[in-house]
């Protein structure tokens, strides 16, 4: 034989037992993707087995044990070491450590299970600055179905960071999630979203102890703490502007020039500031989209104020303002008292000033119980009874 083939030869045996020492190194840190079932590795792979248990691979890719033995700790023997159990599965014998495996947790057959999510919604749907809440969660990841796992021989889901399972065994994002807004348990109303683990209106931020109206409000405009100063101190849209200069009292819009409202009362609102409960003065909505305008002489406006009937619980409703035909602002009644002047009673709205010589209230939404005179109780049944521009 010449130098040159018993050379290649020895090379070649260097070769086979170089990758099978690979072959153990890979299964001792943990490796397990492909690789053939002869002990031997392809390019950049790692066995594919779990050679500190499986028989039929046992330390090595390639060693399997004798018949009725089992492989624990990477060794053949007769029983499996302490604290593992033996197991017979379809992977064959396996010694396992019933207090900590999630294939076989507190006894050889229970496999830990992730929960079913279902129809649980993917994709985030933030309703700020008037987009409608159309989606399970509002911001941030949402939730995770986590990682099942075995502590002490029970099951249990792991969540990820900053996320809490919740009583559906499903992880939830508790500061943006709407059906779990900072608790499993809380729930966001379908006109709210959730901000830092509280419900706010759509169109508020969280910031710090308040919902806040950031698309108004000039101490937060567009961002908590965004101040508007100097030549700028109004807020629109979230943007700080120059806007007019509002004298800061009641505007004489009195004159009612027109009006859509098909209830029982149809009288002249615009003409009064405080709260008187009469026919005279007293409009009453009948469907969402009638309206009544006042107006009068033109003047610099940054508020408008409504009062209602005199009950936080009925005849309420949602207003959308118009100053000369564009929206402002929106007025929630619901659950307040607006009695009292408009201009102090809360059920108002601000915006960045701006001149206008009409003022239009729309319903929008939201109405109270059928206690004003739409006895049906169908559609709306809304009343307003004064109305303040300033």
């Amino acid at each position: 034989m010449s130098a040159v083939i018993r050379k290649s030869l020895v090379a070649a045996a260097f070769i086979v037992v170089a990758v099978v020492g690979a072959c153990a190194r890979a299964i001792v840190e943990g490796g397990t993707d492909d690789a053939s079932t002869d002990g031997t590795l392809g390019e950049g792979s790692t066995c594919q087995f779990d050679t500190t248990n499986d028989p039929q691979h046992c330390g090595l890719c390639s060693h399997a044990c004798s018949s009725g033995e089992v492989c624990s700790s990477s060794a053949c023997k007769s029983q499996c070491d302490s604290p593992t159990t033996k197991c017979t599965g379809d992977a064959g014998v396996l010694c396992v450590n019933l207090t900590s495996d999630a294939l076989h947790c507190g006894q050889c057959t229970n496999a830990c299970k992730l929960a079913d999510a279902g129809a649980l919604p993917l994709g985030t749907s933030n309703p700020d600055a008037g987009v409608s809440f159309d989606g399970g969660y509002d911001g941030g990841p949402g939730w995770s179905l986590g990682t099942a796992e075995c502590e002490a021989s029970t099951c249990n889901i792991a969540c990820p960071g900053g996320m809490t399972k919740c009583a559906d065994s499903i992880c939830y994002d508790p500061q943006n999630h709407h059906d779990h807004c900072g608790a499993c348990t809380t729930a966001c109303a379908a006109d709210e979203w959730c901000d830092k683990g509280n419900c706010c209106a759509q169109g508020t931020e969280w910031c710090g102890s308040s919902c806040v109206a950031v698309l108004t409000d000039p101490s937060n405009c567009g961002s908590c703490g965004n101040v508007c100063s100097g030549g700028t101190p109004y807020c629109s849209a979230g943007k700080c502007s120059k806007g007019c200069v509002p004298s800061g009292t009641r505007q004489a819009f009195n004159t009612l020039s027109s009006s859509t409202v098909t209830g029982c009362w149809k009288g002249n609102p615009c003409g009064t500031d405080t709260y008187t409960f009469s026919s005279t003065n007293g409009v009453n909505y009948q469907n969402v989209g009638e309206n009544f305008v006042c107006s009068g002489t033109t003047a610099c406006v940054g508020h408008v104020g409504v009062t209602t009937y005199g009950t936080s619980t009925v005849c309420q409703g949602a207003f959308d303002i118009l100053c000369d035909g564009v929206t402002v602002g929106n007025i929630n009644t619901v659950g307040k008292t607006c009695i009292g002047t408009a201009m102090t009673n809360t059920c108002n709205t601000s915006f960045t000033p701006v001149s206008c010589s009409k003022v239009t209230v729309q319903l929008s939404a939201g109405a109270g119980t059928d206690l004003c005179c739409n006895i049906s109780g169908t559609g709306p049944d809304t009343m307003v009874v004064g109305v303040s521009a300033w």
